[in-house]
């Protein structure tokens, strides 16, 4: 189902008009440093049309849509709310012959530190107070098609990961989590750019959430829970009913 052309684009076609909706909503979108979050969308509205427009010929089609910075967003934690806390927004989306091979999107939750922060509480033992920001959360949703779901799953969680300075347009960034780490890789639902642009707002409660109370936002991520989530639960729904099944849900084929 993933690997078909007829999948991506009607995905290319859903992020298309997601993105020019949005662009014309960009006074009342949360607010993102340097305005991160109206450009994005801006490329992405010209990047998934020009996508489309090739593959509409039947020309082949690979290429990469990037999230590249990461967009920032400043929110304010239950506890210590009188320091900076950002969460950000970054990955790939990777086509290559007319299908999505690779769809890897992260989340950041950071603390900035700065001179003129209270001092660091006893029970924060963890934190570094060198000053800039520091990368405390890191959350990979991923899809590798080339992964066989049994050594491992297509669609996966990971926690910390590799990282690189380059995903931010900030001075700075410390990133302390041990990268050579590479497991476990959780079995997860399918969450995409819409899906999880979605989480985002609603979880950290952003100014400007009130952008998924729309009509026509919902309308795109039910869409996007459609074309993603359907597949996915059908196949598992098939291999819990599967009577002859002798592995595990996540490691069967």
């Amino acid at each position: 189902m993933y690997t078909d052309v007829k999948f991506t684009k009607k995905y290319l076609d859903i992020l298309a008009k997601f993105s020019s909706f949005l662009v014309q909503y960009s006074s009342e979108l949360p607010h993102s440093q340097k305005s991160q979050l109206s450009t994005f969308l801006s490329q992405l509205q010209h990047a998934s049309r020009l996508s489309l427009k090739q593959l509409s010929k039947n020309k082949p089609l690979t290429t990469t849509i990037e999230i590249k910075p990461n967009i920032i967003f400043p929110y304010k934690n239950p506890v210590g709310q009188k320091r900076k806390f950002y969460v950000s927004l970054g990955g790939k989306i990777e086509i290559h012959n007319g299908v999505i091979t690779d769809q890897s999107l992260c989340l950041n939750l950071m603390l900035e530190h700065t001179p003129n922060c209270q001092n660091v509480p006893s029970d924060w033992k963890f934190y570094d107070t060198e000053q800039g920001f520091h990368i405390i959360r890191r959350f990979h949703f991923d899809y590798d098609s080339l992964n066989d779901d049994q050594v491992k799953p297509k669609f996966h969680l990971q926690y910390g990961g590799k990282f690189n300075n380059e995903y931010f347009d900030l001075s700075n960034v410390h990133y302390k989590l041990f990268q050579p780490i590479d497991h476990p890789r959780l079995p997860q639902q399918p969450h995409d750019l819409i899906m999880l642009l979605d989480f985002v707002l609603r979880e950290f409660s952003l100014k400007g959430q009130e952008i998924t109370r729309e009509k026509r936002w919902n309308e795109f991520v039910i869409q996007s829970e459609k074309l993603w989530l359907t597949p996915y639960y059908e196949k598992l729904i098939t291999k819990l009913q599967c009577g002859s099944r002798i592995t595990p849900l996540h490691r069967t084929k």
